[in-house]
């Protein structure tokens, strides 16, 4: 059972409103998962790299922006695409709507993976492949539009881009499974992508930065409904070596500047930066103290307790 194409009839209708610019960060690297796409949340920031597969009808798989015109999806998601829109919460509003040019370079041993190239290129910063998946256990998160319940056809892409935090498994997932090609990631039974996520990425945090390691396929052990076991991603660091011979290579993007000094060596608050509990900033003749790990969230300017206000600076 493919996580395949929603009906195009199923497409949300309904209007739709972009969340916030940015909000809070990856995940530390301490191996918490999340307690939460079936059982995920609402996206918690923009990812610039997300990008909506879309036919005629709307909103039909997901993918991974990894140059300036280069998508990687599942290779069961290609041959009807005419259009993308990358870099948005919503599928149907926000980021950089464009065509699709091609969509049929797959590789040839017949894997579920695709790349697929943009009419031209966007400016939304795309995600580094990582060297590998990591060992069993690391965390990693789960990003798509699929549906939110478990059957085939039970409703349409949700309106806002949802997520999850999974880990690698070192066992769960059969339904041809190849561990040398392909990934088993899931969790707990009753979460885990569905139909509509296909193609979209399986993300993990180096570093403080996200970098792409799969690309959903299919459930884990063949079974119609969602969230009943592993689902199986395909391995995209394991065809770096393919990707880079049809895109002409990915780069990994620069690292941030360091941030600039201020009020008396505490640091200026950067939106690129993540911040750990306990970290100070100055911002806007503020001093401000993190209360939890985030990034892009604007001290004083949140919805959410991310900031503590320490006072004048």
């Amino acid at each position: 059972m493919r996580f395949g194409k929603i009906a195009l009839g199923l497409a949300v209708a309904a209007t739709v409103v972009l969340g916030p610019p940015a909000t809070a960060a990856p995940p530390p690297d301490d191996g918490a998962v999340a307690p939460m796409i079936i059982g995920g949340r609402p996206a918690s920031q923009v990812y610039s790299f997300m990008v909506s597969l879309q036919s005629s009808g709307g909103h039909t798989c997901g993918g991974s922006l990894i140059t300036s015109q280069w998508v990687v999806t599942a290779r069961h998601c290609v041959g009807s695409l005419v259009r993308a829109r990358v870099g948005t919460t919503t599928w149907s509003s926000g980021g950089t709507l464009v065509g699709i040019a091609s969509q049929h370079h797959t590789p040839s041993d017949g894997k579920d993976i695709a790349l697929v190239k943009l009419a031209q290129p966007v400016t939304q910063a795309p995600i580094p492949i990582s060297a590998s998946a990591g060992p069993t256990g690391t965390v990693t998160r789960l990003i798509g539009w699929g549906q939110t319940c478990p059957t085939r056809g039970c409703g349409g892409p949700p309106s806002t881009l949802q997520e999850i935090d999974v880990k690698v498994l070192a066992s769960g997932c059969t339904a041809g499974y190849d561990p040398a090609k392909e990934l088993c990631l899931g969790d707990r039974q009753g979460t885990g992508a569905c139909y509509g996520d296909s193609g979209g990425p399986a993300v993990r945090n180096v570093g403080g930065r996200w970098e792409l390691t799969g690309a959903t396929s299919r459930a884990g052990q063949g079974q119609p409904t969602c969230g009943q076991a592993p689902a199986i991603y395909m391995n995209v660091p394991a065809y770096k070596s393919w990707i880079d011979s049809v895109t002409g290579g990915t780069t990994p993007p620069d690292d941030p500047p360091d941030p600039p000094e201020g009020c008396d060596g505490v640091p200026a608050w950067n939106a690129e930066t993540l911040y750990s509990p306990g970290d100070e900033v100055s911002h806007n003749g503020h001093r401000w103290e993190a209360t939890w790990y985030v990034r892009a969230w604007e001290p004083g300017n949140s919805a959410y307790a991310y900031w503590t206000d320490l006072g004048a600076c």
